[in-house]
């Protein structure tokens, strides 16, 4: 599927800014060798990583730390999942707000090629926990789809609460709603909402690849308006990394998010 075909918009908004306490980090390091099946560019990623968990210790969040590095091997090897498991969120206490990346090369003890991420970076430090009280239901979303067929679903919140969905494939990302079509509303709590809110359009489901395609959504509830806005083109594509960013940069209190997977055959 990769991007749903109705999306066509832009949304001239500024990004939510939460009064939550922030550390400014400064030359926090990762490092990976080259060597094998890794190219210079996987270490790269691979350094950017472990980079940014130790940028997170050196602020001071040491909890829990396994969970970061979840979180950002996650971003590597596409297993959204992983990360996005309530269990695993509720132990993440910060986030890399934004950072500054330097890449250095050079010798490791065995000789093998070394990139070195070098990273200044912002973090920020949760004051607050997840609200038990804010939950949302997501119904209709079946297992497997055939290819044309359309995809439609329910979901009622516990509150009043904004909503942003994201569609995930390979390492890149795309915002699906709201979209041209469906602007963004406030979901009123205990009241039943059917996707597609406008009626007069669909999702269609077309298979991309000679395989069954695994699809990968994730909706992301806030209770205040807090745009996504850090996309691009028609299809508004993104990146894990940026979505992943935007959704930690927000109080857990203040958020819950829940992520869903299918198959099209």
């Amino acid at each position: 599927m990769k991007k749903f075909a109705l999306l066509s918009f832009a949304i001239l908004v500024s990004l939510y800014s939460s009064a939550q306490d922030t550390k400014h980090i400064k030359g926090a390091k990762g490092s990976y060798s080259i060597s094998g099946s890794v190219s210079e560019e996987d270490a790269k990623v691979k350094a950017l990583a472990e980079a940014k968990v130790n940028a997170l210790k050196m602020a001071g969040v040491s909890e829990n730390i396994k969970s970061y590095d979840m979180l950002f091997k996650s971003e590597i090897g596409s297993k959204y999942e992983e990360v996005f498991m309530s269990e695993k969120q509720s132990e993440i206490r910060g986030a890399i707000k934004d950072y500054s990346v330097i890449f250095r090369k050079g010798l490791d003890e065995y000789n093998n090629f070394t990139v070195e991420a070098i990273i200044d970076a912002t973090v920020i430090l949760y004051k607050t926990s997840a609200d038990p009280a804010f939950s949302v239901s997501i119904d209709g979303i079946k297992k497997g789809y055939q290819s044309g067929e359309k995809l439609t679903y329910t979901i009622t919140a516990s509150m009043n609460c904004f909503l942003n969905i994201f569609n995930i494939y390979d390492k890149n990302a795309a915002l699906t709603y709201p979209n041209y079509y469906e602007k963004q509303i406030m979901l009123e709590g205990g009241k039943p909402y059917t996707f597609p809110l406008n009626k007069n359009i669909d999702y269609p489901l077309e298979r991309t690849t000679v395989e069954p395609e695994r699809n990968k959504l994730i909706f992301v509830f806030t209770k205040d308006l807090i745009p996504f806005v850090k996309y691009k083109g028609e299809d508004q594509e993104t990146n894990f990394e940026d979505v992943s960013s935007w959704l930690y940069s927000i109080s857990p209190d203040r958020r819950t998010n829940h992520f869903v997977s299918f198959v099209i055959y």
